[in-house]
């Protein structure tokens, strides 16, 4: 998909809750080619209102970010957002680059 969305002038960015070291070994495990971003005191997720407010985990995770998916353009504009219902659950690429393909139409 990387190279459809490349024809289009959109770079992938993401932002995780993980700290700087924890991003970088999940890079190397997983193979990311784009830049991944730390926001492990959810400054950012909260300046966006996306943080999940309620105990999603056994585990003692009270909080998390809700997945979302933005295209912003180069004026800084979002011109398209999903959220995720589950922080476990990611926008599908062909929904994305569908959503690409009308912004450009």
């Amino acid at each position: 998909m990387r190279s459809q969305l490349e024809q289009y002038r959109v770079a992938i960015v993401a932002i995780s809750m993980d700290d700087v070291d924890a991003n970088r070994a999940g890079r190397s495990k997983h193979g990311g080619t784009f830049p991944l971003l730390a926001d492990p005191d959810l400054a950012v997720t909260d300046a966006y209102n996306l943080r999940q407010n309620k105990a999603i985990s056994a585990h003692g995770i009270s909080s998390l970010p809700i997945p979302t998916t933005l295209l912003v353009d180069a004026g800084g504009t979002v011109r398209w957002m999903d959220q995720a219902e589950h922080y476990a659950v990611r926008e599908m690429p062909e929904r994305v680059l569908e959503a690409v393909r009308s912004l450009d139409a």
